[in-house]
């Protein structure tokens, strides 16, 4: 079911420093930088092999990455596994008991679907499954 790790999502108090510093480090350039308004954050994405890498910036406070950001500083917001066919992974995840966020997968601001586990029912643990590429 799982098959690569899709993406990880990072949360960062400026995405202009974070540009700089993977250019500079790892000379990697983003192949997007984005202004999610409606959605409160700015993002940049790195693709390095075949996982996307982003970090998001909070523009309001009243996100749930800008109050990640104030209680536990920089860091991952969450790591996106990789499905086929993620559709039925839903379903099949619901018909195994787990609580999903929403009644089938979303389509991610970048243009690929993502479904998430609510953490009730892993453990704790932010499961965000993923299936195609950004738009």
């Amino acid at each position: 079911m799982l098959n690569k790790v899709h993406h990880v999502t990072y949360v960062v108090e400026s995405i202009s420093d974070m540009a700089a510093y993977m250019e500079k480090s790892f000379g990697i350039n983003p192949i997007s930088t984005d202004e999610f308004t409606e959605q409160g954050f700015k993002s940049i994405l790195f693709r390095i092999g075949e996982t996307l890498v982003d970090f998001f910036e909070p523009m309001r406070e009243d996100t749930t990455m800008a109050r990640q950001l104030k209680a536990t500083g920089p860091g991952v917001m969450h790591v996106a596994w990789g499905v086929d066919s993620i559709d039925a992974v839903f379903k099949s995840l619901q018909d195994n008991g787990n609580q999903m966020r929403g009644d089938a997968p979303a389509i991610s601001p970048f243009g690929y679907k993502t479904a998430n586990i609510e953490t009730e029912s892993s453990h704790g643990i932010h499961f965000q499954l993923a299936e195609g590429e950004p738009a």
